[in-house]
């Protein structure tokens, strides 16, 4: 690049650039967005006599050398990003030269080939929970939205980035691969295994790795952790959840990572062998795993339950999922109040009639959950009898209002931390 080239980007950058105001990733209930007098997210800094900037308008600043913030021509300032790293801010592209046109289209043509529309390893169907999912090009909030998914659509996630949070995604319907998030930091669950009940919580990397077969990403999830390995995921333990799946080979690498959960005849009969026996297993295929264990439970006159969605799933279901009961079933699931108060509404709608409150430290039983999986059904009883009502569980500005009271195992009830 010569001399004059780079003066001409420089002047360039320094030139105010238009931007759009977006409400697209954050789906904010506000009018718009907040002027500041400096770039920065503290209470001083905010222009209270001013009205917010409409959504959808557009402005015109210069951004400041981080790149968090637009400075303004009238000195004001607009976040780039909200705090919790969604951008509000989207670049308004100017004509290019075609010399440059040209290179930015075979840098993405190199992009796209280098990203493909086939990830590695097996995938597994998942169903869009939130009304609307960003799909981007790369594990960010940052990275560049290809589009949307729509709530009920069907995609097929792969691999995880670095974090966990994020997972690769094709979208066969429109033939596109890129990057979702899982689960967004105000709004909950995105995306959620097909087929299954809703859980609200976030899943555990090792238990959905070892429940999809995705034995090279378990690996690399238990090198990683240095301190003592959680194998419960909300819907039960990673061990048992595999077992339901037929994941052998990754039932073996949970126990020999120790598990300790599951009593089936198929994790008792590896539970027998040695730690050399079991690095040899490790070796085995899943067909061939799967008849050595069938072997073996026949000499000890056991039925085995193996295969796909297996309904055994090992002491008493334990890999039941927080899912809503049918009216007039057994109790639910015990919450307890960890907020200053919440009210107990009519319907499931923050809008719904009020008809009761709870306070903080009062227990509960949910009796099933709304399609969104935000509500829960509960009874309690009032002066004319009992009646019923829906609470929220969480809230995107106050955060969680309930949460699960766990039992121990050993009969001993633990509270929310």
């Amino acid at each position: 690049m010569g001399f004059s080239d780079w003066a001409k980007e420089r002047l360039m950058a320094a030139l105010p650039k238009c931007y759009v105001v977006a409400n697209s990733d954050l789906c904010s209930s506000s009018s718009g967005l907040r002027y500041r007098r400096s770039p920065s997210f503290s209470d001083a800094a905010k222009v209270t006599r001013l009205k917010p900037v409409p959504w959808d308008s557009l402005v015109c600043g210069t951004l400041e050398a981080d790149g968090t913030f637009l400075k303004l021509e009238d000195g004001y300032y607009l976040p780039v990003f909200t705090q919790s790293g969604i951008r509000v801010l989207h670049e308004i592209e100017r004509e290019e030269p075609a010399k440059t046109r040209e290179m930015r289209k075979a840098k993405k043509e190199q992009e796209d080939e280098s990203l493909g529309l086939v990830f590695s390893g097996p995938g597994a169907f998942y169903e869009v929970m939130s009304e609307r999912v960003a799909f981007r090009s790369g594990p960010s909030f940052g990275a560049k939205a290809l589009g949307q998914l729509r709530k009920g659509e069907e995609v097929e996630l792969f691999g995880w980035d670095e974090s966990g949070l994020w997972r690769e995604c094709v979208d066969h319907r429109l033939a596109r691969s890129g990057f979702v998030l899982l689960d967004h930091p105000e709004f909950g669950p995105l995306l959620r295994p097909k087929g299954e009940p809703l859980c609200i919580r976030p899943l555990n990397v090792l238990a959905v790795a070892a429940q999809e077969g995705r034995y090279e990403d378990l690996e690399r999830f238990l090198a990683a952790k240095e301190q003592e390995i959680d194998f419960q995921d909300p819907r039960g333990p990673a061990v048992v959840l595999a077992l339901a799946k037929g994941q052998l080979r990754c039932c073996l690498r949970l126990l020999r990572a120790g598990a300790r959960e599951g009593s089936s005849p198929e994790l008792a009969v590896l539970r027998r062998c040695g730690p050399e026996e079991l690095e040899e297993l490790q070796q085995k295929s899943e067909e061939e795993l799967k008849l050595w264990i069938q072997g073996a439970l026949k000499q000890t006159g056991h039925s085995p339950s193996l295969g796909p969605d297996a309904e055994r799933l090992g002491e008493g279901r334990e890999a039941e999922s927080v899912r809503g009961a049918a009216p007039g079933a057994a109790p639910g699931e015990l919450y307890e109040v960890v907020y200053d108060s919440v009210w107990i509404r009519r319907e499931p709608d923050a809008k719904a009639a009020r008809v009761s409150k709870r306070i903080k430290g009062q227990r509960l039983q949910i009796l099933e959950f709304d399609e969104t999986g935000f509500w829960g059904r509960t009874v309690f009883k009032t002066s004319e009898g009992m009646d019923e009502g829906w609470m929220l569980l969480a809230h995107g500005e106050f955060g969680e209002l309930l949460r699960p009271v766990h039992d121990d195992g050993q009969g001993f009830v633990v509270r929310p931390q």
